[in-house]
């Protein structure tokens, strides 16, 4: 009983600490506000090396010509060759590729005879900007394939092109910066709150007295984490709702399973910066410790470029990184509407993840302490 009131005091100073300062209350709303606005209505992204399947049921020379003509931009990388559309919806489904080809049986033989030949794209909506950018140039290489072979025969284009987007009808890219927002808000100020919390006690002359009070440093750095943890999933709400009510995008999934996954989240990035805060002598230090991964981990999630645009050492290393599951676990909860027996393995690694981070932090902070 004594352990829970201790934590209780722990959790409310924390939380007063920030409340009745007029600067931290400003901090913790208008920054959400101003980079939600700004990556909301002005971020743009471009693509390369995007992946995609062919199902080939021609087995012709024009089919092979036509995607030897979409390889052979080095914007395009074939990840599988496709036996059935099951297998493409599969591999959209779980985010193998962005792309899927599917040439007719028929496609040489209309070419031929002179007739119109449909090929089907199939595109990846929930990152709207990569499957329009894509769907782009796919139709371009189309449209020249065709231009092609008009030239030589005479007469008008043969070649017609069916194009889908899934998850996202109208390739609309706020619908997928958004949700991503969710992930980078949460990261950002569960990493940076978490950094602060002990370097701000530390630098004020107050985190001597903390220790000399009836806490031991497990209790100490699990209140400061729940304070943090409670801050942090306060953004993450009126970010969801910002999201959902002002933007108008549309929520697919369980809202259970989204706050799951936004709170394991937050408890890895609070972790991570009470790692930092344990480190971090001062405020000056926390925070440039604090921009040195955040940059990273953001960039390498996802987020702004494609993980399969990077070099493949650096695809490695997203393995590490807590963003690159968060992100995809909010997306595809908030526009596809996963179930559990879909993200089970990302909510395995993002565990896997928490774990090693909220170890690190207790590593370090008996470390530094002791």
């Amino acid at each position: 009983m004594d352990f829970f009131v201790r934590i209780t005091s722990l959790v409310k100073k924390e939380l007063l600490a920030v409340l009745r300062d007029k600067k931290s209350r400003m901090a913790l709303i208008i920054p959400p506000i101003i980079q939600i606005c700004i990556f909301g209505y002005a971020a743009t992204m471009n693509v390369t090396r995007v992946p995609y399947a062919v199902l080939d049921k021609d087995g012709g020379e024009s089919a092979a010509q036509y995607i030897a003509d979409l390889e052979g931009t080095g914007i395009f990388r074939r990840q599988a060759a496709a036996s059935t559309e099951k297998d493409i919806d599969r591999m959209i489904d779980n985010r193998e590729i962005v792309i899927g080809l599917t040439i007719p049986p028929d496609f040489s033989r209309n070419l031929q005879t002179g007739r119109p030949a449909s090929l089907q794209l199939i595109a990846d909506g929930r990152n709207a900007n990569t499957a329009a950018i894509a769907l782009g140039y796919a139709q371009q290489i189309a449209s020249a394939f065709g231009a092609d072979l008009a030239a030589r025969n005479g007469g008008a284009s043969p070649v017609e092109i069916e194009t889908r987007s899934w998850f996202n009808p109208n390739l609309i890219t706020r619908w997928f910066i958004v949700p991503g927002l969710i992930a980078v808000l949460a990261l950002i100020n569960s990493i940076l709150s978490g950094a602060l919390s002990i370097a701000r006690e530390r630098e004020e002359g107050t985190f001597d007295q903390l220790l000399v009070a009836p806490y031991n440093p497990g209790e100490i750095l699990l209140g400061k984490g729940i304070a943090t943890v409670i801050t942090g999933s306060m953004q993450a709400v009126f970010v969801v709702l910002v999201a959902m009510f002002w933007f108008r995008i549309p929520f697919q999934g369980s809202i259970w399973l989204l706050a799951t996954a936004i709170l394991l989240f937050i408890i890895t990035a609070t972790a991570i910066g009470l790692c930092i805060s344990s480190f971090a002598q001062s405020l000056q230090q926390a925070i440039v410790g604090t921009f040195l991964l955040l940059v990273p981990m953001v960039m390498l999630s996802g987020f702004a470029t494609p993980i399969s645009s990077m070099p493949d050492i650096f695809q490695d290393l997203t393995l590490l990184n807590p963003m690159r599951y968060g992100l995809e676990l909010i997306q595809r909860i908030f526009l596809e509407g996963a179930g559990f027996l879909d993200l089970w393995p990302l909510f395995g690694a993002i565990l896997i993840v928490t774990a090693v981070s909220v170890f690190a932090a207790i590593f370090s902070f008996h470390h530094k302490i002791s």
